[in-house]
């Protein structure tokens, strides 16, 4: 888990209920299961299988079940009352049916094992089986996971939870505080020579690349990656605006989208709950997540915002027509059209450092912001109209969404994390696991 969410893979445990069955029967079966099983979930672990033939058997499965297992494959053979020891594991099944098409009898099991307290899924089809081990190890992952917030907290935008034991309570990840004189203090101490290298491998990231504007930023990164080697952690945010700025001006907006690139995730604004909400999405999904503030208003060039009488025109005009913006500065790579970032000042000042690449346009996203108290979060469902390079923030996405006024009504921020595609159904999975209400618009 140290290398973020690109190494995260489930640990499948296979098990069989098979008694009565001859040694010849019951090794076909698992034969032909278990090559079913592989075809589908080639990305992930999955364990040696555990056979089942008689009543102690079923009664010490506790005993012959691997601790790091994250869930339970139950293929739809041998008498189904004997399904019900598996709620000794106490851990998530999945059943299997037809090659993965779940229908009447996995119905019937899942109706038996839920009177039995367990957490049983019955997908349709291998992607939807992929996707729901995907967010069953998300969530045990988050357990595996460890938060640096560098710099004072609260920040200025508040509507995080800032008890850093009830979050780990809650939801599992571990987070530590983190001030930001040693790190700066630390990024002025990095030997040339490992700033050279740094550089030279940034070259190729940039359209108008330049050692000498870059070189701050270079070291801030490598100062803020040895706390992460250092704390074993795979997330971050900054207290940027408020503290870091307060002590130098570094925009630390483009060494972010490099750690989100590398798998690291990365939040702006020491906003824990935002930066929490781009681990689920990105754990889930595996794959990148960034973070914005959702405007109702148009874009403008900075510093500052469009006078008031323009943003109330433009807020009813949103509401009018369900379009909200999402605009930040922190642009990963990994989420871009195109392989290079045009480096560009920070926000119309002349100074500072941030770079601009497109978003994709007329992809499906899912924004996300988990509540002040971990106990639900609201999940947005849209579509990216146009995105453009809007200065302040460096970048914006004109989403198309159902209802822009039951976001206005039921956000708890303006701060929203944001992944490519439609991943509600699997947050409704990731709020059943975890006992977290999910509200969708």
């Amino acid at each position: 888990m140290r290398q973020g969410f690109k190494s995260i893979k489930a640990h499948i445990k296979p098990i069989f209920f098979l008694e009565g069955y001859s040694y010849e029967s019951a090794e076909r079966i698992v034969k032909n299961f278990m090559e079913e099983l592989r075809e589908t979930y080639n990305n992930e672990i999955i364990l040696d299988p555990l056979i089942l033939r008689n009543d102690l058997d079923f009664r010490t499965i506790m005993d012959n079940v691997e601790p790091y297992t994250d869930v339970i494959i139950l293929p739809m053979v041998g008498r189904r009352y004997n399904y019900r020891k598996v709620r000794l594991l106490n851990k998530p099944v999945v059943l299997w049916q037809d090659k993965g098409f779940s229908h009447a009898a996995s119905w019937d099991s899942r109706g038996f094992l839920k009177n039995w307290g367990v957490n049983v899924f019955t997908p349709i089809g291998p992607v939807e089986h992929r996707k729901t081990i995907q967010v069953i190890s998300a969530v045990n992952s988050l357990k595996k996971s460890k938060m640096i917030v560098f710099g004072r907290i609260p920040p200025p935008n508040v509507a995080s939870q800032w008890s850093l034991e009830e979050i780990e309570k809650k939801i599992g990840v571990e987070i530590k505080n983190i001030g930001l004189e040693a790190v700066l203090q630390r990024s002025e101490e990095i030997e040339a020579s490992v700033v050279e290298k740094t550089l030279r491998e940034w070259e190729n990231f940039f359209e108008n690349f330049d050692k000498d504007r870059l070189e701050e930023v270079a070291r801030l990164y490598i100062s803020i990656k040895e706390v992460l080697d250092r704390e074993a952690a795979n997330s971050f945010t900054i207290n940027c605006l408020e503290d870091l700025f307060s002590r130098k001006f570094v925009p630390p907006c483009i060494a972010l989208a490099r750690f989100i690139d590398e798998g690291i995730v990365a939040g702006c604004e020491a906003d824990i709950n935002v930066a929490l909400s781009m681990m689920i999405l990105s754990y889930i999904s595996r794959g990148p997540s960034i973070m914005g503030n959702i405007y109702l208003f148009r874009p403008w060039p900075g510093p500052g915002f469009p006078p008031v009488e323009t943003r109330i025109e433009d807020i009813r005009k949103s509401l009018k027509d369900n379009i909200v913006r999402l605009t930040h500065d922190v642009i990963p790579l990994t989420m871009c059209t195109k392989s290079r970032w045009h480096l560009e000042d920070y926000h119309n000042k002349g100074e500072g450092n941030t770079a601009y690449a497109p978003l994709k346009v007329g992809d499906n996203v899912t924004l996300l912001r988990i509540g002040p108290n971990l106990e639900e979060m609201l999940v947005i469902k849209g579509k990216i109209l146009k995105v453009e390079d809007t200065i302040h923030c460096r970048f914006s996405a004109w989403i198309k969404v159902d209802n822009a006024r039951k976001i206005a009504d039921k956000a708890y921020a303006f701060h929203h994390a944001m992944i490519y595609g439609d991943w509600s159904s699997e947050l409704e999975i990731f709020g059943k696991l975890t006992g977290i209400k999910v509200e969708i618009v």
